[in-house]
């Protein structure tokens, strides 16, 4: 089995509101972005992240080790949150996760935030955008150079809402991955500012916190646009004293706001996941 060494970061940039949440532990990382512009995205993604939170740690959680049942459950409190808070109705989040088995590692995509793997010095995109310019490259009518500075660019077709039609539209794909690699996964405030070879040249730079701060203050000096949040894993084998146990959560899953207060308490009303008793509101 491979475990994760990991690092999370995160910053608003030069949005009012962080609506990115991050989580990072020896058997996950996730990234998930509340949508622009709909109300309550910092929810959804806060909703969504915990949700997945205990994965990150081997702890049990609703749907299982099933990391697939895992979404579609997380996808069901964003359904039972805005049924009982009808302003949050139109939140929605992105996801992309990669999650250890013990088969390797396992791509888990929905959105346009993003997921790259660093094999031997060489970075590849795991992950598509689920977005209308990704579309339109792969029809032909649009290059990628066209794509980043498209008035729709930042137009997902896929998302989580709650839907039950919603993870049909997960990309599952299995990683060919092993102990020396280095996985990423980052939000839209990042890969739209910073070109991929200078992602490519500072993820392989330190450890994986010193790669994940290189990669926000990047996009920081980009001039950013949106949320920033980085994640970093570096693979290695399991087992020993020195294998990583630490799990980390960051932007809006990490803030106690009143209206995640409020979702939490309509989407938990029973036994709260592990990770998540301390935004229980009282």
């Amino acid at each position: 089995m491979l475990v994760l060494d990991t690092a999370a970061v995160s910053t608003r940039g030069p949005r009012p509101d962080n609506q990115d949440s991050a989580v990072a532990g020896p058997l996950l990382v996730a990234i998930a972005d509340g949508v622009g512009g709909n109300v309550g995205g910092a929810v959804a993604s806060s909703l969504v992240a915990s949700w997945l939170a205990p994965l990150a740690s081997g702890a049990e959680v609703d749907g299982g080790e099933d990391p697939v049942r895992v979404v579609a459950s997380a996808n069901e409190r964003i359904r039972a949150a805005y049924t009982e808070r009808p302003r949050l109705r139109t939140m929605a989040t992105t996801l992309t996760a990669v999650h250890s088995d013990a088969e390797g590692l396992v791509l888990l995509h929905i959105g346009d935030s993003r997921g790259y793997l660093l094999h031997d010095g060489a970075l590849r995109q795991v992950s598509t955008d689920h977005t209308l310019v990704q579309a339109m490259i792969d029809a032909g009518s649009l290059t990628p150079a066209e794509a980043r500075v498209h008035p729709q660019r930042s137009a997902v077709y896929a998302a989580l809402h709650g839907a039950d039609d919603d993870v049909a539209a997960l990309d599952v794909i299995r990683l060919d991955a092993q102990p020396g690699d280095r996985v990423m996964v980052c939000s839209d405030g990042l890969s739209d500012v910073v070109h991929a070879d200078v992602i490519a040249h500072l993820l392989q730079a330190g450890t994986p916190a010193q790669a994940a701060a290189a990669l926000r203050d990047a996009a920081l000096a980009g001039p950013p646009t949106d949320n920033i949040t980085v994640v970093v894993g570096d693979v290695r084998g399991a087992g020993g004293e020195d294998a990583p146990r630490r799990l980390l959560t960051v932007g809006a899953a990490s803030e106690l706001r009143e209206e995640t207060a409020e979702a939490l308490e309509a989407a938990w009303p029973g036994p709260v996941p592990v990770g998540l008793a301390q935004h229980r509101p009282h």
